[in-house]
């Protein structure tokens, strides 16, 4: 409720609030498509009346969310960020080329994993980009099997802002992983726009399963990494980043032990705490 009340209470000329039924997805494709529209990718016009006369002004539209590149490109500050702070930690100098990072994110549309690939393709010496999910886990079910399946429901949980059926940023890792291959990228979202789903062959799966790794995480276990951190670490996480906490865990990294040899690091990416 409190929530609620902070979007339906603004009191400004310049914000309106929309409401829609359904999740993420529901919400971001028809922003989407009318940003991608060739009539309003950069502008549309806005009739003005007055006493006197009527006239049309351009106005500019734009999109905070992922699909504006524009914020996976502000988060790869973020990767950059951790892994000298990690490389500090640890005393050695950032240009060491035995010393790799892998980082554990909780994923949803992918644009945060897509920033921290975009910075590793820009030199960044990443080893695993590691998405921590919920149940719903079609990032975990791609980087297992290969099969970019949309499943049949949303279902709802704890970290509701990684409730995710189809992420869209999945065609930017793509386009990475593809050595920018526009064609090949392009007939396959094609196939997922008309059929909810892409198969990769053997060699694009192992392909991405040599950047990636993945834990699908449950409300459950996602509360319990919740309590360990504050019990352990004294650190009192939001439910999108106790997913990444229980995926680090899950995947094998030693979080909740001292740093040693392997240095491992979590990023969130709702606004309450970042680690």
């Amino acid at each position: 409720d409190f929530q609620r009340k902070q979007l339906t209470t603004v009191c400004s000329d310049s914000v309106e609030v929309v409401t829609f039924e359904g999740g993420g997805d529901d919400m971001d494709l028809p922003i989407k498509n009318i940003l991608a529209s060739s009539s309003s990718s950069s502008s549309s016009f806005e009739v003005v009346e007055s006493k006197t006369k009527t006239t049309s002004r351009r106005r500019r539209l734009c999109g905070v969310n992922s699909y504006n590149i524009g914020r996976p490109l502000a988060q790869m500050i973020h990767f950059i960020w951790t892994y000298l702070r990690v490389v500090e930690q640890i005393g050695v100098e950032p240009s060491n080329p035995d010393i790799t990072i892998d980082i554990v994110i909780p994923t949803g549309a992918m644009g945060n994993i897509a920033g921290g690939y975009m910075a590793k393709q820009m030199g960044l010496p990443i080893n695993y980009l590691c998405a921590g999910v919920n149940v719903n886990d079609i990032t975990h079910r791609v980087l297992e099997t290969g099969k970019f399946y949309r499943s049949n429901e949303m279902i709802k949980t704890m970290s509701d802002a990684i409730n995710v059926q189809m992420p869209y940023n999945f065609e930017r890792l793509l386009f990475y992983l593809t050595g920018q291959n526009h064609g090949l990228v392009n007939g396959w979202m094609k196939t997922v726009d008309s059929t909810n789903k892409l198969d990769l062959d053997k060699t694009w799966h192992e392909k991405l399963r040599q950047e990636f790794r993945s834990a699908r995480i449950t409300d459950e276990e996602m509360c319990n990494a919740m309590k360990r951190a504050r019990d352990e670490l004294s650190f009192f996480a939001d439910p999108h980043t106790s997913v990444a906490l229980s995926a680090a865990e899950k995947l094998g990294y030693r979080l909740f032990q001292p740093l040693g040899d392997e240095e491992e690091s979590s990023i969130d990416t709702a606004p309450v705490v970042a680690i």
